[in-house]
């Protein structure tokens, strides 16, 4: 009589763990690949909840343009480079081989990293975890702080649209 419960424990565990999976981890060495964007495992992971100026993107510091987007793609090479990183995928998108990945080094983010050091801003479409980083940043003049910039998001749909009819 005591294997009735059991087996209906069992049947319900069964039935609530149908939409729960198992967390997708990647962890290796890195290295950068682009503004926003390190290379793992063979696969190319975009940091979640920041965006970068692109690689093509200037912005102007004391009336002269620079790479701010070479520069902030330099800095995430730096700072990964031979290092081991965790990611927690967060969208994994196979089609369009996009992964998007909460990544760590050392325990700490790497998206915060970019935005507290004024390399990146926070996306608030995807989060607002690091609009305090980015006030400090902000307010510091840390990185493309420190200049007039577009903000990303809006430069590469400019970029886009460039040459089109309106």
């Amino acid at each position: 009589m005591k294997v009735r419960p059991l087996v209906a424990a069992v049947a319900c565990c069964v039935a609530l763990s149908g939409g729960v999976h198992a967390e997708t981890i990647l962890s290796g060495t890195a290295s950068g690949l682009d503004e926003d964007s390190i290379a793992l495992q063979g696969k190319r992971v975009r940091l979640f909840g920041v965006d970068a100026p692109g690689l093509d993107q200037t912005c102007k510091r004391g009336g002269r343009q620079w790479a701010c987007g070479r520069d902030a793609a330099r800095a995430l090479s730096q700072l990964v480079a031979g290092n081991t990183v965790r990611c927690r995928v967060i969208v994994e998108d196979k089609l369009r081989r996009l992964i998007v990945g909460d990544c760590t080094l050392g325990g700490e983010s790497l998206s915060r990293w970019m935005v507290r050091n004024g390399w990146a801003v926070m996306n608030p479409r995807q989060t607002d975890a690091y609009a305090a980083d980015e006030a400090e940043a902000k307010e510091a003049r840390r990185g493309i702080w420190a200049s007039e910039f577009e903000m990303p998001w809006d430069w590469r749909i400019r970029q886009r649209t460039k040459g089109k009819p309106q």
